[in-house]
């Protein structure tokens, strides 16, 4: 997924859609969230705001990956029978909202469905002036592969996070 290039765009940020999923948005306030779904199931569901939920008590990050204007921390939190996953994109400079991206997956079926949709996430640039915005978005995600193989739990992954 991370070299296809995105049909989603959020404020700062875009994805690809996986094959069999689609998304909804709801605009409650002053933040936005996008709902990645796989016949009627919440995938991943993405926070952009102001106020990202904490990571849960006693987590810790398990992955960091940094981007020149971006660092991304992910936590992985056993649930019952469910691990949940919450990854954290904060920007370096204000004006830029951050993204909280929520998911829990229940055996490998759904960690796959999950790995497809944070592997195709990436950040992208927004400028506006008096006139004009324009979003301009990398091609490829950067962060598409070493996402998608921390939830997979590939140990390809705990490279990345050192």
């Amino acid at each position: 997924m991370w070299s296809y290039s995105c049909d989603h765009f959020l404020h700062g940020a875009c994805l690809r859609v996986p094959t069999g999923m689609s998304i909804s948005y709801a605009s409650p306030a002053d933040f936005g969230i996008h709902d990645v779904l796989k016949d009627q199931r919440s995938v991943l569901l993405v926070y952009e705001g102001d106020a990202p939920q904490p990571p849960s008590p006693g987590s810790s990050i398990d992955l960091k990956l940094t981007l020149p204007g971006y660092q991304l921390s992910g936590y992985r939190t056993a649930e019952g029978d469910s691990t949940r996953y919450d990854i954290f994109v904060k920007p370096d400079r204000s004006g830029v909202m951050p993204l909280h991206l929520i998911g829990t997956a229940t055996g490998a079926s759904q960690r796959k469905d999950l790995a497809a949709a944070v592997g195709s996430f990436r950040v992208c640039s927004f400028k506006r002036n008096h006139s004009s915005q324009t979003l301009t978005c990398p091609r490829q995600s950067v962060w598409g592969k070493p996402l998608a193989e921390w939830v997979d739990g590939l140990p390809e992954a705990a490279a990345v996070s050192e």
